[in-house]
């Protein structure tokens, strides 16, 4: 009774996964969908953007172009990234926009042991793809809740305005063009692929692992009966 009880556990976890991998693989095509629709869009203001998608989650991914300041003395950096196969870091900078309000901009990647230099001085226009503020994954390295971060593991928009003098729009952008150049050590954010990933397979593999544990299962079962 008890191992009949472990293939059916067996079989019924497996065929679980078998279906998360399903949703994650349908996911994923939605992700792609809108992926190339957005960047199928032309770059637009900033504020047309953000009036016309007031939501983070409708904002991201589009192509912007923003005219501002940089606030310095208010950097810092995104630590534990890595890019091309190399671990580095994200140098961040708040731009305060025309209407007094911040936007954070990751100025792109720097391989770890490098160095960057600060933020051009006076008023750069830039163009990005804007994104939504990020959250902890599970198991992921926590910020500290109070005090002034230099370093952060993520860029959390909510936590980050703690430290702000000015209110901060709720997107921030990923640099890929400035005027005037920032630092020529920089690289470009690596833009996401269009690949639907491996979920599809993960699906096949988990059913037929259920198929093995079944026919195992059943070639047990017959031999007890004929002996």
């Amino acid at each position: 009774m008890a191992f009949h009880l472990l293939i059916v556990a067996l079989v019924t976890t497996m065929l679980m996964l078998a279906n998360w991998q399903w949703h994650r693989y349908h996911q994923r095509i939605a992700f792609n969908a809108t992926l190339i629709e957005r960047f199928d869009t032309p770059t637009q203001p900033l504020e047309q953007v953000l009036s016309e998608f007031s939501s983070a989650s409708d904002a991201e991914w589009r192509s912007v172009q923003v005219v501002g300041m940089y606030l310095h003395g208010h950097d810092l950096r995104v630590a534990n990234v890595s890019q091309g196969g190399r671990a580095g870091f994200d140098p961040v900078t708040p731009l305060q926009l025309l209407d007094g309000r911040l936007i954070l901009v990751n100025r792109g990647f720097i391989p770890l042991g490098g160095s960057v230099l600060g933020a051009p001085d006076g008023q750069v226009t830039l163009q990005g793809r804007l994104r939504a503020s990020s959250t902890k994954r599970l198991g992921a390295v926590s910020d500290a809740s109070s005090g002034v971060l230099t370093e952060v593991q993520r860029i959390d928009i909510t936590r980050l305005q703690q430290q702000m003098p000015f209110p901060l729009v709720n997107v921030y952008l990923e640099m890929q063009t400035s005027s005037p150049a920032d630092d020529a050590t920089l690289s470009r954010i690596a833009e996401p692929t269009f690949s639907n990933g491996p979920h599809l397979g993960y699906v096949g593999q988990w059913i037929l692992f259920s198929l093995c544990a079944l026919g195992g299962w059943f070639a047990i079962v017959r031999r007890e009966v004929t002996t």
